[in-house]
């Protein structure tokens, strides 16, 4: 009776000793809080600039000049990305002209000018008689 007495005391440690292992595993190792006064950063969009289709000028003096096809007489830009093919020269109506500009950037769809000015000319297609890289 003493053995059966013994196994059954073991037996019941056992049980005892896996209900608090139990126990231990179902708790849960980190707790996650959900609630509304998480606040995210906001990232507020660069300024927008509306392009013209079509820009038309006696002269262009900017920081950047960019447009899908620029036709123009003479450039002195630091640097010109596109494809350059050079023209006998563009002659424009002078009613339609909007004079000279001096802006950072100009940005239009086609430009029509006598001569630009500018650090960096961008364009699809440059149209141009005389060009010069600074």
């Amino acid at each position: 009776m003493t053995r059966g007495k013994t196994l059954l005391g073991a037996a019941l440690l056992g049980v005892s000793a896996l209900t608090a292992s139990a126990g231990w595993a179902w708790e849960p190792l980190a707790r996650m809080e959900f609630g509304t006064d998480t606040t995210l950063p906001t990232v507020t969009p660069p300024p927008v600039v509306v392009a013209s289709p079509t820009l038309q000028a006696d002269q262009i003096s900017a920081r950047l000049v960019r447009a899908r096809t620029i036709y123009a007489n003479r450039i002195d830009a630091d640097q010109v990305h596109g494809v350059i093919y050079q023209t006998g020269g563009v002659t424009m109506s002078g009613s339609s002209s909007l004079g000279n500009i001096r802006a950072p950037e100009v940005t239009a769809s086609v430009i029509y000018a006598d001569e630009i000015r500018a650090n960096d000319v961008v364009a699809d297609a440059i149209y141009v008689r005389s060009l010069r890289q600074r």
